[in-house]
């Protein structure tokens, strides 16, 4: 789905300009809370994350101010994958570091011995860690995605594809992995499930990697999620599907539900030119777009779960469609993450629905992409400037144009 020559403001006028004085007032938070942040370098939830915000700030405006902070960021980060172990998963670990690098034009030849080591890794079957995209196969084949055509980058999406086809599981309704769980389920979230598995495979396909094989499993897994929804019109796809369990609808979220998932279905149909797909993930995402708040299960704003994360998957949709409808459910969210807006509170007036050290219900500050304030801030910034938000590739809300 690539908007890139397209992208317009959702908003205009005054609410524009509401918007983006509500983004500086988070950029300028999360700037005066990096002297005291608990260390972190990843993704989601650390200083690649913000790394993010602070180059799309300098997109928008033209700031070396943020594109100085940016920088800083990701030189820090780097300074810590060298010299503390960390795992090689996307959203925690060393290739989601390496995946902001590249994608804001910093990674290059330095990027090389991280290629060497993934494609290594991915050499070694059968695979035995998690296929999800947050911290498993997923994820890595998102970062491979990002380096493309780069010989060692095709290698590791080769490898990607490999294990999947090794640990597929083939089903009457077609093909599905299983989340590592007691129960032995299959996951129907894009961060842990299937869908996700379904957004790389139609990247591999359009790149031209491992073309056939990734063809056969995309078209199996597709029928497989397909086969999965329930009779409830915008709450067709549960959590997971766990033998003598009765599936159940889940909320409204890019994480679970059907917001996110009609997204990723939707962004691999066009991925690989499947007119009834699409039509079919247009249909989920209407439907999906319609749920009340109080139906939706939102408590905040965050990206992964909150306002902010549905105001930009119906931006995406309206983005890559011109349908009104969509910009008009992304306008709603929109309003519902400024009306969670409360200065003075968290980090930059927006605080998170969570558990506290005791794991009792409590409001969080997180500064990070995923769960936190710089998550929000990016999808307020897509929502009023013209820039096209390809940070969302890292949440397969959007794919790399294959040219």
């Amino acid at each position: 789905m690539d908007t890139s020559a397209t992208w317009r403001p959702l908003v205009e006028g005054a609410l524009r300009e509401e918007v983006l004085r509500v983004v500086q007032e988070l950029a300028r938070a999360l700037e005066e809370s990096l002297a005291h942040r608990v260390p972190d370098a990843s993704l989601a939830s650390g200083d690649a994350g913000l790394a993010l915000l602070f180059a799309w700030m300098d997109k928008v405006e033209d700031s070396a101010h943020h594109g100085a902070i940016s920088h800083g960021l990701l030189d820090e980060a780097m300074e810590a994958v060298a010299s503390r172990p960390m795992g090689m998963a996307l959203h925690s670990g060393v290739s989601g570091v390496a995946w902001a690098l590249e994608h804001l034009g910093e990674g290059g030849d330095a990027l090389e011995d991280v290629d060497a080591a993934l494609a290594q890794r991915l050499a070694v079957s059968p695979w035995t860690g998690p296929v999800e995209l947050l911290s498993g196969l997923v994820g890595l084949g998102v970062y491979a995605l990002e380096r493309l055509p780069r010989e060692d980058a095709r290698r590791c999406l080769e490898g990607v594809v490999a294990r999947l086809r090794e640990i597929a599981e083939a089903r009457p309704e077609g093909v599905t992995w299983r989340r590592e769980s007691p129960e032995g389920g299959h996951d129907l979230g894009v961060a842990h499930g299937v869908p996700g598995v379904i957004a790389v495979l139609a990247g591999a396909v359009r790149a031209g990697v491992a073309e056939s094989e990734a063809r056969g499993l995309l078209d199996g897994a597709w029928s497989w999620v397909m086969a999965q929804r329930l009779p409830h019109a915008g709450r067709r796809f549960p959590h997971e599907v766990v033998p003598g369990r009765t599936p159940r609808p889940t909320r409204a979220a890019w994480c679970y539900g059907d917001p996110g998932v009609s997204l990723v279905l939707f962004t691999a149909a066009r991925a690989v030119g499947e007119s009834r797909w699409e039509a079919e993930a247009l249909a989920l995402a209407r439907d999906a777009s319609k749920r009340s708040l109080e139906d939706s299960g939102v408590k905040d704003a965050p990206l992964c779960h909150g306002s902010a994360g549905l105001l930009h998957i119906y931006n995406r949709f309206h983005q890559a469609t011109g349908e009104e409808f969509f910009a008009s459910a992304a306008r709603q969210w929109l309003e519902h993450a400024l009306r969670s807006w409360q200065p003075g509170r968290g980090i930059g007036g927006f605080a998170f629905w969570g558990q506290d050290a005791r794991g009792a219900p409590a409001w969080m500050e997180r500064p990070g992409l995923l769960e936190g304030t710089s998550g929000i801030a990016l999808a307020l910034l897509a929502a009023a400037s013209s820039v096209e938000p390809s940070w969302d590739r890292v949440l397969l809300m959007s794919l790399r144009d294959a040219g």
